[in-house]
């Protein structure tokens, strides 16, 4: 288990310290509420709405080189079934 003073640092709370030293020590360090809690509440459903099209643009990725990777495929099979086929004519 962590103690207070190992505590992990995130990026949020990186770019909340270098926006306002201020706002970051009252909320860290004193443990006083954000003021802005429907900016809060929008950001972060927002941030997961990019982690959520994140995910859904990985994944088509996968698809994309998968099917690249089946038309190859196909393309060598069909040019070896026309080199074998032409050659009986």
């Amino acid at each position: 288990m962590q103690s207070k003073d190992q505590a992990i640092t995130h990026a949020s709370e990186l770019g909340e310290y270098a926006y306002c030293r201020a706002a970051w020590w009252l909320g860290r360090v004193q443990g006083l509420p954000s003021a802005n809690r429907a900016a809060l509440a929008r950001g972060h459903t927002l941030h997961q709405e990019h982690g959520r099209r994140a995910r859904w643009a990985a994944q088509l990725g996968s698809v994309a080189a998968w099917t690249l990777g089946l038309a190859l495929v196909l393309v060598v099979v069909g040019l070896v079934l026309c080199t074998i086929g032409g050659e009986g004519l």
